[in-house]
């Protein structure tokens, strides 16, 4: 049952205010050259950047800012509409900070979201990886017909920035994954998965990054404020051909000196070597409540399987 607003009628009114944020950025009409010089042809280019560029920058910022608020209504609106997605604990495992596995949506999902947490999550944190998984079920539900999004802690993250510098919970992750999403695609399941999408968010960016290069049976994966592409060898990560990789990061997000640091352990940053996506979040933690962030992960969701 609907109720209010439709959401795909907002969902329309912010893509039409995007495309005309686009438009105006990209608009920069044609300033004197140097076939005209002079104090007349100064001040007729500080008039026009004042005038004509200056309010079109302002404009568009206010345009996308407006194109995020109706993301989000529509999602507020969808969410008030729908009854609540089923949720399920796949897998728990209470031995040391421990590890669990939950799913929200149906079982027989075709379509198989994985989050991947990073430094310091634990069980203790379980209630709030499972809303953002149920956030995330919520926004991409409209993209996606037949969806599952999973909160996977299957390996026993770093408890700290420091631990972070060490590779082997990335690669003893890599492998968990790698035999996770196996058992998913295993032939015998009926009906069969036919895309899945790894969102690996810092630290577990790395473990998506290197599980892509272990051979993870994924169809894209997104990497959201990751120190880095998950292994120095880029190519064994953005080279697979039946893979695509984006990346995100938060202007004001730390992590973004981490690189410069880690590059030996993790690579070269994921913005410089992978596909980008959008995000208006800030700081760390935000990229999965970030209505940008979430419309750019439903259009990767939501692509085509690959024959």
């Amino acid at each position: 049952m609907r109720l209010g607003a439709d959401p795909d009628a907002i969902d329309d009114l912010a893509r039409a205010h995007r495309v005309l944020s686009s438009r105006l950025r990209r608009r920069r009409p044609a300033v004197p050259d140097g076939s005209w010089t002079g104090p007349d042809a100064r001040r007729f280019a500080e008039e026009y950047r004042r005038l004509v560029v200056g309010p079109s920058v302002r404009a568009a910022a206010v345009l996308d800012s407006v194109a995020s608020a109706l993301v989000l209504q529509a999602r507020e609106q969808r969410a008030a509409s729908a009854s609540a997605a089923p949720g399920e604990t796949v897998w728990v495992d209470g031995s040391g900070d421990g590890r669990f596995v939950h799913r929200v949506g149906p079982p027989d999902a075709s379509t198989v979201v994985v989050l991947v947490p990073g430094v310091g999550t634990d069980l203790g944190d379980r209630p709030s990886f499972v809303r953002d998984a149920e956030a995330v079920h919520a926004a991409l539900t409209p993209a996606v017909s037949s969806l599952a999004v999973v909160a996977w802690l299957g390996y026993d993250p770093p408890d700290t920035v420091p631990g972070a510098l060490s590779p082997r919970p990335a690669d003893d992750g890599a492998a968990r994954l790698v035999a996770d999403l196996d058992h998913l695609r295993r032939p015998d399941r009926v009906p069969q998965v036919e895309r899945v999408v790894v969102v690996g968010h810092s630290y577990g960016g790395v473990v998506a990054g290197r599980s892509v290069a272990a051979g993870a049976r994924a169809d894209a994966v997104v990497l959201l404020g990751a120190p880095g592409i998950g292994l120095p060898d880029a190519d064994r990560v953005v080279g697979r051909p039946d893979v695509r990789v984006y990346a995100a990061r938060a202007e004001d997000d730390p992590i973004a000196h981490v690189p410069r640091i880690a590059g030996p352990l993790y690579g070269p940053d994921p913005l410089e070597v992978a596909e980008r996506l959008p995000t208006a979040a800030s700081g760390h933690s935000g990229y999965l409540g970030d209505p940008v962030l979430l419309g750019g992960l439903a259009d990767v969701v939501g692509e085509p399987v690959r024959s």
